[in-house]
């Protein structure tokens, strides 16, 4: 895939909910629908009142949750008990469906790519990383310990053995090479799961953007949006786009609770503001409801745009 998909979500969908168990419930949904439509980056809006005792800054309750729970849902199981700690908003997330995504292998798998995690390193001697199989994985580069890294170990096992050092004695390895978490859909068109991070508020998930070149499709939605149909829907070629959704009160309520907000309506931080489920018959939707149905919306005009922009692309190269 040529371009990249990012949503942001309200950490107030979790605070909208009565139980323990309805929030994880909410915010496995919202890791699943991020996994199936392929999205890319997932960023939580602290738009909270509540601050997470215990949290690194100043941050939201529902945030952390719901950061912490769809962290752990995009971790492959293999790698959760070396990075996923043990944690009260953790305590029921085991039970969700699992997302199932391409990096999420099993060991009978074979792969060009997989994920690990650094269990011993050393400067001069390398490093060897979990990756889920029969074996670790030897790379060259000496790595922080507990790590997560992404591991391109070839088209077919490639053996290594580590005859000693601080690494061990006789240590049977698959030889493996550290590469960027985007090389396996850059690569392949293999979706690789999502990054997650928060939002301290609505604008800061454009100051924020981890892209050089920030969102060049930014799309708000709200039951006040313009209404087009999804066959009439036409989105411009691009290369990262970010799909926006507020909490029960929409992303105006997200606007006013930002610390760092600028003038003006929440509309004008976008580039299209669209009303994605018009004709409800229910008087509300919730938001990891309007996800599933907004994505899905997006999806043919998200296609057709990213098969223009690599039609552009060829003519350019004849």
């Amino acid at each position: 895939r040529p371009s990249t998909l990012s949503i942001a979500v309200a950490a107030s969908v979790i605070d909208n909910v009565q139980s323990a168990e309805l929030a994880t419930l909410v915010a496995g949904q919202i890791a699943r629908t991020a996994a199936i439509f392929n999205v890319d980056e997932v960023m939580v809006i602290d738009d909270a009142d509540d601050i997470c005792v215990g949290c690194s800054g100043r941050v939201g309750k529902g945030a952390a949750f719901l950061a912490r729970v769809l962290q752990f849902m995009e971790t492959p199981q293999y790698l959760r008990k070396a990075l996923c700690p043990m944690h009260r908003d953790l305590r029921l997330a085991g039970q969700l469906p699992p997302l199932d995504a391409p990096h999420h292998m099993r060991a009978s798998e074979w792969r060009p790519f997989r994920e690990g995690v650094v269990v011993r390193s050393a400067v001069g001697a390398g490093s060897l990383l979990d990756v889920g199989l029969d074996k670790v994985a030897f790379v060259p580069e000496a790595l922080k310990q507990s790590v997560r890294v992404t591991v391109e170990m070839g088209e077919q096992p490639r053996p290594h053995r580590v005859e000693g050092g601080p690494l061990g004695k006789g240590v049977d390895t698959l030889e493996g090479s550290v590469v960027l978490p985007s090389d396996p859909r850059a690569e392949s068109g293999t979706y690789w799961g999502y990054t997650v991070r928060i939002a301290s508020g609505l604008s800061a998930v454009f100051s924020e953007c981890p892209y050089q070149e920030g969102y060049d499709l930014k799309v708000g939605t709200s039951e006040r949006g313009s209404v087009q149909s999804a066959a009439e829907l036409e989105l411009p070629p691009h290369q990262h786009a970010l799909i926006a959704f507020g909490g029960p009160q929409g992303l105006e309520e997200c606007l006013k609770k930002d610390p760092g907000k600028a003038a003006g309506d929440a509309e004008e931080l976008f580039d299209l503001w669209l009303n994605t489920c018009p004709g409800q018959g229910s008087r509300t939707i919730r938001t990891e409801e309007a996800l599933l149905i907004s994505l899905a919306y997006f999806q043919p005009a998200l296609q057709s745009a990213q098969n223009a922009d690599a039609g552009g692309d060829a003519s350019l190269k004849q």
